[in-house]
């Protein structure tokens, strides 16, 4: 993965510790709240940006469906706390392959195209006029093999990209998750959904929204629903699950999801997740399944 701008002059080496810092706090919240042990990794710092190995006891699903959402959301949540010298936007890219790890660190030509993947040109060029602050890039492998698999990991939101990058040509494809589809205006509204929303798409949903991150964020939310409502929310320490709870109680009362959306327009403000979320919860509504 690589760090957008990192060696621009108007970031202090101050800026850029707390980028590096703020990486790798995020990276390591996000991989274990997607599932993923962060100390079974290897990882390679390469300064403006990072090497990261996962095990293969580890589903690669879980990279292209789970993670991409969280690491999201740590990245707004850092990206709020601090100023914009210190700011994390990032690509990252997605393969798999055979790896030889030795004493100096990690040898494939997997790594190699990964690198490549980063510095495609169009990736850069998509990303800085989407207005977003992630690309995710998976190679023409990982993305047939794992992301087409994986309805959850939202295939079609993908777009196929050339990387033409020293002695590499390769087709790539690229998604980005808050900035549209390879520059598309980022005050757009989000495309519907297809017809038959999950519960686990209004849980991903849900889940992206920057105030949802943390425990502060969601008490602050469920203390302004009706007290009905945010009294029966069960508890969970365990983020996701604790998602889970407060839109099934939400779903057990007459108008409850709409209450729950009101409530996070105020709180969240106009943001794309935000408005994803909307249109995520009017279908599920639609579709009469709340």
């Amino acid at each position: 993965m690589d760090i957008v701008n990192f060696t621009d002059p108007d970031r202090s080496a101050a800026h850029q510790r707390t980028v590096q810092t703020g990486l790798y706090a995020l990276l390591e919240r996000s991989f274990a709240e997607a599932g993923i042990t962060w100390s079974s990794c290897h990882v390679e710092d390469r300064g403006d940006g990072a090497l990261i190995l996962v095990p293969p006891e580890f589903p690669k699903s879980d990279l292209a469906d789970r993670w991409p959402t969280r690491l999201l959301a740590g990245l707004r949540l850092h990206n709020a706390l601090h100023s914009h010298e210190a700011r994390v936007h990032l690509r990252v890219a997605l393969h798999a392959g055979e790896v030889h790890l030795n004493a100096h660190g990690a040898v494939s030509p997997a790594i190699n195209l990964a690198c490549r993947m980063v510095d495609a040109e169009e990736a850069r060029r998509a990303l800085a006029d989407s207005g977003g602050i992630l690309a995710l890039i998976a190679s023409d492998l990982f993305y047939g093999d794992v992301v087409k698999a994986e309805p959850a990991a939202m295939p079609n939101s993908y777009r196929r990209i050339p990387v033409v990058v020293k002695r590499t040509e390769a087709v790539i494809w690229l998604r980005l998750p808050d900035g549209g589809d390879g520059g598309v205006d980022a005050t757009s509204a989000p495309a519907r959904p297809p017809r038959g929303t999950r519960f686990v798409d209004l849980v991903d949903a849900l889940s992206a929204l920057g105030v949802m991150v943390d425990v502060a964020g969601r008490q602050v939310v469920l203390e302004q629903l009706r007290s009905e409502i945010g009294a029966a929310v069960r508890y969970h320490a365990q983020t996701r699950l604790h998602v889970v709870s407060i839109l099934r109680t939400c779903q057990r009362y007459e108008g409850g999801l709409a209450e729950l959306a009101g409530v996070l327009r105020d709180v969240e403000g106009d943001s794309l997740a935000m408005r994803h979320f909307d249109v995520v919860v009017r279908d599920w509504v639609a579709d009469g399944a709340g």
